[in-house]
């Protein structure tokens, strides 16, 4: 038996490269290589950066499938089944969208693949696969398998994607992740995180969970460990931490140089809209960001636009807030309707839901409005999205965030990766805009 493992690309405009910005190393293939046995050959197809060989000997095919991915990840599922392939689909929109994914696979994986994967591969040599798998929420996995992509490492950003853990235990109505995981929050254990992260080329780590503070006493408990690795390291939070100054300054001692924090909104009542008012109870939040900021990390600052009480002071608030703080980055996101979640229902309930499977859309391209809004147009949302981030990467800014950024932290790498950072999305602002998701990159790879 032999396995291509298939990342899809979420699309490209034609005559452009791939975003370099979206260019993270693929941790979920290496995690899914880490599972299986020895005996079992494989391969990897990375649809951002090479064509994908539909002509070869592998047996199996596993398609990794996002939301934004779905109508290329089905393109390249029927493109394999006309070829005698048997496709497995599994990821985040497989979750969201069981009945969907099952139309376009000879299998779906719903759920976490650890527990259920071996139960695949024995049902698909025996010749008895079935059409579902559910695998739950879980981590069991010991130690990914990189080697799947060691040749293709050159191409990706020189950090190394590690998960120290999955879910998150708030329950904000717009995230795709409370969904999968109910907001429950699941760990790996420490001592494999260690051996993982000794076992990594790059070493500058990006933890990709949503909430690593979940649960305080494994957090502590990992931060103690890599505080004698001297390596450098960023993940996302929420904001409350800050109020807990020795895990704030633990934090900073272990390497943290960065954390990803989702605002998503500075408006009382957009907050409570997305059941994520417990951010109001904060109270301080002025104050809680400079506490970060006084302990030398800097802040990627996530906002989200097109909830009810959005209109243009909004997007001019937001942008003096964020220059107010000086933040390290930040991304003004219009709000995406995901499938199955709780916003998702009510938004079609109302009726304002513009296309309901946007992400099989024809002609849908990257930074289209699927909604209304109540204050604003789609174009004037998606127009105000764009005006306001080109406002904050504007070389000015940059200039002026990159002398505070020195105060912050004297470390050079982190200095260099601000600059580096920054002006790549000063360049990548107007290239995301307009972006074709899904459709056949065929002809645009030649």
């Amino acid at each position: 038996m032999k396995i291509a493992f298939i990342l899809p690309a979420i699309g490209k405009k034609t005559g452009q490269k791939y975003l370099r910005s979206w260019l993270m190393e693929p941790l979920t293939i290496a995690v899914l290589n880490s599972m299986i046995p020895d005996n079992i050959k494989r391969e990897f197809f990375d649809d951002r950066i090479e064509r994908i060989n539909y002509d070869t000997d592998a047996d199996i095919v596993f398609i990794t499938v996002e939301t934004y991915t779905a109508r290329r990840a089905y393109f390249i599922a029927s493109e394999f089944q006309m070829r005698g392939k048997k496709v497995i689909m599994g990821g985040y929109h497989v979750t969201l969208c069981p009945e969907e994914a099952t139309e376009h696979a000879d299998a779906i994986m719903v759920g976490n693949a650890d527990r259920i994967i071996l139960e695949v591969l024995a049902d698909l040599e025996s010749g008895a696969l079935k059409k579902r798998y559910d695998g739950g929420a879980c981590i069991t996995y010991k130690m990914p398998d990189r080697s799947i992509y060691a040749d293709k490492m050159k191409k990706y950003l020189p950090v190394s994607l590690v998960e120290t853990g999955r879910g998150c235990y708030h329950n904000c109505e717009f995230c795709s992740i409370a969904g999968y995981y109910h907001s429950h929050y699941i760990h790996r254990d420490v001592a494999d995180i260690i051996n993982e992260i000794k076992s990594c080329k790059h070493k500058i780590f990006f933890f990709v969970d949503d909430s690593i503070f979940s649960d305080k006493a494994f957090a502590r408990e990992l931060f103690l460990e890599l505080k004698k690795l001297h390596i450098i390291w960023t993940t996302q939070i929420t904001l409350d931490i800050a109020r807990d100054e020795e895990m704030l300054t633990l934090m900073k001692q272990s390497g943290c140089e960065m954390v990803l924090i989702g605002f998503e909104s500075i408006e009382s009542n957009n907050l409570r809209q997305m059941n994520k008012g417990w951010t109001e109870r904060l109270g301080e939040r002025d104050a809680l960001i400079q506490k970060i900021h006084d302990v030398g990390i800097g802040i990627y600052a996530s906002f989200v636009f097109g909830f009810d009480s959005d209109n243009e002071d909004t997007f001019k608030a937001t942008l003096a807030f964020c220059e107010k703080h000086q933040f390290f980055v930040v991304a003004f996101n219009h709000l995406l309707i995901f499938p199955n979640t709780k916003t998702y229902e009510a938004f079609k309930a109302d009726g304002r839901l513009i296309s309901e499977r946007w992400w099989l859309e024809n002609g849908y391209t990257f930074g289209t409005i699927t909604f209304n809004p109540k204050q604003l147009t789609p174009e004037s949302l998606r127009s105000f999205c764009k005006q306001y981030k080109k406002e904050f990467f504007r070389f000015g800014s940059i200039f002026k965030r990159g002398v505070t950024m020195v105060k912050r932290t004297h470390r050079f790498m982190i200095n260099l990766a601000y600059w580096f950072i920054n002006i790549l999305f000063h360049f990548e602002v107007d290239k995301r805009a307009g972006i074709p998701i899904g459709e056949n990159l065929e002809e645009k790879k030649k």
